[in-house]
């Protein structure tokens, strides 16, 4: 019996990122427009704030798919230029998997009693549930959030059952 689950969740664009795109944008302008009227030095700037949108257009998209094999959970960046594997965690190494705001993730909260590293690739969407799964990286605690789905849940118990706290 085959027990992979593929997970793909792609990152919804935040407010705060639309803001930014259209305030580089109007910079290029005004730069081009002085540039036209004034002086031939203000191209430079137009130049640099046109390459800052290009290049944060293109970083600020992200995709990730994970993949919950028979023996360990994949985390993988999937860019324009293939995938880049970021996490292979072993179900052994999950220490838990909670609701974000569970009793049991106090500790690991900002400002909580175990000091942790916290990477997010969750799609920031408000109708899909995320997750907090603490698993130990190089025999640090490493909090990761995650967006899973029913059957990936039940198979993370089937692997580490004192792990899963939902």
């Amino acid at each position: 019996m085959n027990e992979t689950v593929v997970i793909s969740v792609s990152r919804a664009v935040r407010p705060r990122d639309v803001l930014l795109k259209w305030v580089m944008a109007a910079l290029a302008v005004v730069f081009l427009l002085q540039a036209i009227m004034f002086s031939t030095g203000f191209m430079l700037p137009c130049f640099l704030m046109t390459g800052c949108f290009f290049w944060f257009s293109h970083a600020s998209k992200r995709e990730y798919e994970y993949t919950l094999e028979p023996d360990a959970l994949k985390i993988e960046r999937v860019s324009d230029r293939g995938r880049r594997l970021l996490y292979e965690i072993p179900y052994p190494e999950i220490l838990l998997l909670c609701a974000p705001d569970a009793p049991e993730a106090l500790p690991y909260k900002k400002g909580g009693t175990v000091p942790v590293k916290k990477e997010d690739f969750t799609s920031y969407r408000e109708d899909v549930p995320y997750y907090t799964m603490i698993v130990k990286d190089e025999g640090k605690p490493l909090k990761l959030l995650l967006d899973l789905n029913d059957e990936s849940i039940r198979l993370i118990r089937r692997k580490n059952r004192d792990a899963v706290k939902i």
